[in-house]
């Protein structure tokens, strides 16, 4: 994310760097398809291990330390929220995974906010391109993140309700047999099968949905991330109080040039200050909310089991 204040950086000293902004693609740093994404990711990853290595120690005991105690209290605070929504009986199969998900996009999310992160370059092509970047600023990411939760749904549903449970809740009549005269409910069968193929659809789409969802809020962040580096360093290096612009505002203030461009030259490094804090909270959310709607997806079917027994599957 700092490639472009290193170009600016790099033009006011006169150096004739090639530098390249971010794109939406991943680079390939390393060769043989090593992205920078993926380096981010091993790296992320490795730091997860150490830290619930570092958190948890050698075991869970029955009087926590202080890690321990941090991680059961975010196990906990999930199993709160989640455990309503899916049933207990789901709950305990897919919650390791849901627990990971939320784990691993989140300091994912923030890892875009670590120094070396878009920093740390190396020339590729003739461009200087960053070596390490948010996994989930890569479509190929999300959307095998999505892809995980979609075969893990499927594999709950057969479990928990059967193939013929899932078939009936995605095409069976729904509609009491009841007050319903023959040609009419058979009519149905017709208009139910039609809504599960439009279902069908809809489920196919909650992959698209989630791995698109947390792949434009990341990807969006670490650009306006960038864009907030590069007018900074476009501030403190007196870019902007030799703008006509800049001289026109100040006509219109009435002077006082040089107490504002002594403001702006000191004080325009803390402008992406305020976008930290708001990325903190975007990669706090996107998580929560890519954990959760896995969790509601597998609980709509999961706790339908007792609706399906009246659901007619002839």
């Amino acid at each position: 994310m700092a490639i472009s204040s290193m170009a600016m950086a790099a033009g006011a000293h006169g150096a004739a760097a090639e530098t390249s902004s971010l794109s939406a693609s991943p680079e390939v740093v390393f060769g043989q398809g090593i992205t920078d994404t993926l380096v981010t990711s091993w790296v992320i990853s490795l730091a997860i291990i150490l830290l619930m290595k570092w958190l948890v120690g050698a075991g869970p005991t029955k009087i926590p330390g202080t890690g321990q105690a941090v991680v059961e209290s975010i196990l906990g605070g999930l199993q709160t929220i989640m455990e309503p929504i899916m049933g207990r009986k789901a709950f305990r199969h897919i919650f390791p995974l849901l627990f990971g998900y939320f784990v691993f996009i989140l300091l994912q999310n923030w890892s875009g906010l670590l120094p070396g992160i878009g920093s740390i370059l190396h020339k590729s092509g003739g461009v200087y391109v960053g070596i390490l970047r948010p996994v989930n600023s890569d479509l190929n990411a999300t959307l095998a993140l999505a892809l995980i939760s979609l075969a893990a749904w499927m594999y709950l549903s057969i479990k928990h309700v059967g193939v013929a449970g899932l078939y009936g809740h995605i095409f069976g009549n729904k509609a009491e047999r009841e007050g319903i005269p023959g040609l009419m409910y058979g009519f149905l069968f017709i208009i139910f099968f039609g809504v599960g193929l439009i279902e069908c659809i809809s489920i196919l789409f909650r992959g698209v949905s989630l791995s698109f969802r947390l792949y434009g809020n990341v990807f969006g962040g670490d650009n306006l991330l960038h864009n907030m580096y590069t007018f900074s360093e476009f501030l403190t290096n007196d870019g902007f109080v030799k703008t006509e612009l800049f001289g026109t505002a100040l006509n219109a203030l009435g002077g006082g040039a040089n107490l504002i461009a002594f403001i702006i030259k000191y004080l325009g490094f803390l402008l992406p200050l305020p976008f930290y804090f708001l990325e903190i909270l975007v990669g706090l959310i996107q998580s929560f909310v890519f954990t959760l709607l896995v969790a509601v997806y597998v609980g709509l079917i999961v706790n339908h089991d007792d609706e399906l027994h009246h659901v007619n599957l002839e």
